[in-house]
């Protein structure tokens, strides 16, 4: 097995993470989440809704810990940081 592909795994959680803290504190400054499924969810769960994000964050590592090429492994890994970029972004920006 590539060595590289358990590294880009615990990115995915770690990243998973990232997004979860990087979205409560996007929220608390008064923004909305932009995702309308994860909105919903934040309006039906409350301070619940992390359960779901998690639970997707491990499929998802799961799912590519099946993965064959690491190259689209790196790519799910770089599509999974935008959120957190972006979110980094609009904090900085309201500081």
């Amino acid at each position: 097995m590539n060595r590289i592909k358990p590294i880009l795994i615990l990115s995915v959680l770690l990243l998973g993470c990232a997004d979860l803290a990087t979205t409560n504190r996007f929220l608390e400054l008064g923004f909305h989440e932009a995702n309308p499924i994860m909105a919903w969810s934040q309006t039906l769960l409350g301070q619940w809704w992390l359960i779901p994000k998690l639970a997707t964050t491990g499929v998802v590592a799961a799912l590519l810990w099946r993965a064959k090429n690491v190259y689209n492994v790196a790519l799910v890994v770089a599509f999974l940081a935008t959120p957190v970029i972006n979110n980094l972004l609009l904090i900085a920006g309201a500081n």
